[in-house]
């Protein structure tokens, strides 16, 4: 299932799996047509007021610079103008973003599910995240079987953790941490959650690699493959582009490659040191996963609806290239600086 279908941006009852929307219904704005409207990034991966599915369905999609110009001035307060403000200005609209962001701001949420991923998201991370945790489960529990088929058993396993069942494995954890017991059970659940944002990043990277492959794959076909073989210009776009597109995909996986390097964790000699560390480098790759996988996703989403087929012409090809794949690819590589 894609992060970002439709359904997971209605349900935000159950969380909010999107990357490239959110739901203005989760935020206690007074007027209530932007209210039922959805914030998205466009395109050129600028963020817009969707009022498509909203009371006022007629506006369709806009700019916040462009929202006085639909709206009498006393119709839309300071409050939500500002509130607005900070929420176009999000690199990314995916719920560690959020929570990152809108932590030290002062914007009234109403539905503190957008914070979390819905249960239907955490089945479908379960097979990522239970080869992360399963040898702390492990070590915790020995050979006991527990049948945990899903992500949302898995964290509460975790977080339930009974010490009077596992208190010799608990207290030697315990003393390499130097926390007492409880303190160790909050950092066994905050892993749990670092450990799913991360199986929740490396879902999105699978799908947008390859559409990123199914991209660049239709891209040769219709620059260098067809009668713009011979346009220089044609042939520069397509190799800027698919350079570009090259470099995200190639640095997403050095990244997960080290995610996934550090999150193989042996528990039984796992110390204070080893917790700060692999909490910091998961924390200092979310924003950059995030900016990186929200743009992709985009731009996939924006060549299936202009080519569901994978079809057009090629300077239909060309004209897309340009147009729309290239603007703001150059951004996309910024936030994925080389890695050491």
């Amino acid at each position: 299932m894609s992060a970002d279908s439709e359904h997971s941006e209605t349900e935000s009852l159950d969380g909010h799996d999107s990357i490239t929307s959110l739901p203005l219904s989760a935020f206690n704005l007074e007027n209530s047509s932007l209210k039922s409207a959805t914030l998205r990034k466009n395109i050129a991966l600028e963020t817009v007021i969707d009022f498509t599915n909203s009371v006022q369905q007629d506006i369709g999609l806009i700019t916040q610079k462009e929202l006085m110009l639909h709206f009498d001035r006393n119709e839309v307060g300071d409050a939500d103008k500002k509130t607005l403000s900070s929420l176009t200005s999000l690199p990314s609209f995916d719920c560690y973003t959020l929570k990152a962001a809108l932590a030290p701001l002062k914007i009234e949420v109403l539905d503190k599910n957008i914070f979390n991923l819905s249960s239907k998201m955490k089945t479908t991370l379960f097979p990522l995240m239970s080869r992360i945790t399963r040898p702390l489960i492990q070590y915790l529990y020995s050979d006991q079987k527990f049948g945990v088929s899903d992500t949302e058993t898995l964290l509460k396993l975790i977080k339930n953790t009974e010490p009077f069942r596992v208190r010799d494995r608990l207290e030697i954890m315990a003393q390499n941490m130097s926390v007492s017991l409880s303190k160790l059970i909050e950092n066994l659940e905050e892993f749990g959650e670092l450990f799913l944002s991360v199986s929740f990043f490396e879902n999105i990277n699978s799908e947008a690699s390859s559409k990123i492959d199914q991209m660049i794959l239709w891209a040769e076909d219709g620059v260098t493959n067809s009668n713009l073989r011979n346009d220089p210009s044609a042939q520069s776009q397509f190799s800027q582009v698919e350079r570009r597109l090259e470099y995200i995909k190639t640095n997403l996986h050095g990244r997960f490659d080290n995610l996934g390097r550090i999150t193989q964790v042996d528990w039984e000699e796992f110390g204070a040191s080893d917790f700060k560390t692999v909490k910091r480098e998961i924390l200092s790759q979310q924003a950059n996963l995030a900016i990186a996988l929200c743009g992709i996703m985009v731009k996939a989403f924006e060549w299936e609806k202009q080519f569901p087929s994978a079809g057009g012409s090629p300077q239909q090809c060309l004209e897309f290239i340009s147009q729309d794949l290239n603007v703001g690819l150059e951004n996309l590589t910024r936030a994925l600086p080389e890695i050491e």
